[in-house]
């Protein structure tokens, strides 16, 4: 192949991948059309990244301008559901008995003199968004750094006989909560309960922090699952017990076979009762993805591949990679020859059976690189 070749293709791919979005066939259009009711999910996920960048350290009332604010960017472009990331390292971003404040919300973790979690709630309610609580049940902390800020706090010895402290593959010091001691699933149900008593969520929502690489590599994944499904059929319990109304969903991560060796049983969640209400699965690829292979189809791959493991035909909604708009990958073509990914990712989603998606993350709905994936979107 020429150079000039090399050069041309992924554009003519793009040309392919974007005529084939705008001249679908009309039975495509009605079924997209059905399946994007005002029931269908169609969500954001607001990360601790987020809130750290655009809402820490406010007072009550800029808190509450810069949330409203973010709320009307979400409505603007046609979602209806909010993840809010409201315990990410060991911590809360609301007053709790069992967490610290988060350092990622207040410096000091001090108590900001009102309820972050209550009014961002109460907001999004307002502005007639479902709420969904997001939790990293197991993490304690993500770096070095977080470790150190995290050892500074009475709730380090507390948790000290069930944690686990480890080296990430970046080489940086991290702690976790052990997935195989009882009291770590205590402390995790706990927490939940504690959120679904006392706020009116819509639902608990969990992501892909199971067993993270060095944590604990010599556990098998079969044990693994086994202690991960403890606790999340526990937590599903305890949230019908107290609201049944509560939806609990987890987001996995997205290649089927990585989700299973980290502990989720994916495979007994979406045929078994008992565990889950939805999956979403983080699937953060094109269609343009270039392996030694050749090109493939990876979200198309991925997603069916979930779609075919949903035995219960519980609700899929499938995670949307916002933040790779106009990235530039020597592997992932789609992103930086294409601006109607997102839109093409899910119709196709639709039309494997998914009911929704939710986009990570929120800052991007800030950032001009990603307006025109997003408009595409919004009309498809």
């Amino acid at each position: 192949m020429t150079k000039q070749h090399k050069k041309t293709l992924p554009r003519a791919i793009a040309f392919i991948m974007l005529f084939s979005l705008l001249s679908m066939s009309p039975v495509m259009r009605i079924h997209a059309e059905v399946n994007s009711a005002p029931d269908t999910k169609k969500a954001c996920w607001i990360s601790f990244l987020d809130i750290e960048a655009l809402l820490k350290d406010k007072s009550e009332q800029d808190f509450r301008n810069k949330v409203a604010a973010m709320y009307d960017n979400v409505t603007k472009y046609g979602m209806n559901t909010v993840i809010v990331h409201v315990r990410a390292l060991g911590d809360a971003m609301y007053p709790s008995d069992y967490y610290p404040w988060a350092e990622y919300f207040t410096t000091d973790r001090s108590d900001p003199g009102y309820d972050p979690l209550q009014i961002m709630l109460d907001l999004a309610h307002q502005k007639n968004l479902q709420f969904e609580a997001w939790i990293n049940p197991y993490r304690l902390s993500r770096d070095s750094k977080s470790t150190r800020s995290f050892k500074a706090t009475p709730y380090y010895e507390q948790f000290r006989s069930f944690l686990i402290e480890y080296k990430a593959s970046s080489g940086q010091t991290c702690l976790v909560l052990d997935p195989a001691n009882p009291e770590t699933r205590t402390l995790i149900t706990n927490g939940v309960k504690e959120i679904v008593r006392r706020y009116d969520v819509d639902g608990i929502h969990f992501d892909d922090y199971f067993y993270v690489p060095g944590m604990a590599d010599n556990v098998d994944t079969a044990t693994r699952k086994t202690n991960v499904n403890a606790l999340i059929s526990q937590v599903y319990q305890t949230i019908k017990s107290l609201r049944p109304d509560c939806t609990f969903g987890i987001s996995p991560a997205g290649n089927p076979d990585s989700a299973r060796s980290q502990g989720a049983d994916i495979d007994t969640w979406l045929s078994t009762p008992g565990y889950v209400d939805y999956i979403m699965p983080q699937i953060y690829w094109t269609d343009v993805y270039v392996t030694s292979r050749g090109a493939e189809h990876m979200f198309t791959n991925r997603c069916t591949a979930w779609a075919q493991i949903n035995k219960q035909d519980l609700p899929l909604y499938v995670g949307l990679a916002l933040y790779q708009a106009g990235a530039k990958s020597k592997s992932d073509l789609g992103w930086s020859t294409s601006d109607t990914n997102l839109a093409y990712q899910y119709l196709t989603a639709l039309q494997l059976g998914y009911d929704g998606y939710s986009l990570f993350r929120y800052q991007w709905l800030e950032k001009d690189i990603a307006t025109t994936e997003l408009e595409h979107l919004k009309i498809y």
